[in-house]
């Protein structure tokens, strides 16, 4: 094996067990409603994925309105310091 490898696999080991990867599949917003952001920070965007406009924090609330197609996007409003219309990542909210 050679060095990059090894590196790569101490570096998915350890992530595993530090139950940052449990923590992160627990959170997830599936339906319409009001949702906490359940990671220490997210991106907000315009669109998904597109064009950065702010960041929430944890415990921040976020009230989902519809989610993409794929999933992965919420959009709604988000409350607290960024207080507009804007797309999250659906993996980083836990609804209520």
């Amino acid at each position: 094996m050679t060095t990059t490898k090894l590196a790569a696999l101490a570096t998915t080991a350890t992530v595993a067990l530090s139950g940052l990867a449990p923590a992160a599949g627990l959170a997830k917003a599936s339906h319409p409603g009001r949702a906490n952001v359940a990671v220490k920070s997210t991106y907000v965007y315009v669109k998904p994925g597109v064009l950065f406009t702010g960041t929430m924090f944890k415990q921040e609330t976020f009230k989902v309105e519809r989610l993409s197609p794929s999933g992965k996007w919420a959009y709604g409003m988000a409350y607290g310091h960024v207080n507009r219309h804007a797309w999250i990542s659906a993996a980083a909210l836990t609804q209520k």
